[in-house]
């Protein structure tokens, strides 16, 4: 039973989010004012909707304003890849089979500086369990609506919190 702890582990570890910001500006983007033009862009234009309007609401819920004025900081998005996976391989091979993903960067630019550049990669295997997510155990096994809405929402609270200097 000792042998099948590492493994646990290892499954545990590969449903995590993978993150690095490239380049970080010494103030947070919220010290350059709290109006953020948003643009998101990609190939899939459902998932590229979805993604603004989750963007939208975290940054209203933050108080942040989003405007469309090009003299304000701006938030670049583009998404590179995006998979929700497959419920049924989850369920009976699990071990990152039927795994849903969602690749993107996210640039904060404030008149041609950049404040944020960050590459994202947020993946949904069923199996995660993380303080102040909003993964439930029924929910966590749902097919492709399920894990597309929990790959967005993670994308864009990671995204939002870059602003505000959640993620420092």
């Amino acid at each position: 039973m000792k042998s099948f702890a590492p493994l646990l582990l290892v499954c545990a570890l590969s449903a995590c989010s993978t993150h690095e910001i490239k380049t970080s500006s010494s103030e947070n983007v919220i010290a350059y004012g709290k109006d953020i033009k948003l643009t998101v862009n990609g190939t899939n234009p459902e998932i590229i909707d979805k993604l603004t309007r989750y963007l939208q609401a975290n940054f209203l819920i933050e108080g942040f304003n989003v405007v469309n004025d090009d003299n304000v900081t701006q938030l670049v998005v583009a998404v590179s890849a995006f998979d929700p996976g497959n419920a049924a391989l989850r369920l009976t091979i699990g071990f990152g089979a039927g795994r849903g993903s969602l690749v993107y960067n996210a640039k904060y630019l404030n008149k041609g500086k950049v404040l944020v550049d960050y590459d994202g990669a947020e993946r949904f295997t069923g199996l995660e369990i993380a303080p102040g997510t909003k993964y439930e155990p029924t929910r966590n096994f749902g097919g492709a609506e399920t894990s597309t809405t929990i790959l967005l929402e993670e994308a864009s609270k990671h995204i939002v919190d870059l602003a505000t200097g959640k993620s420092k």
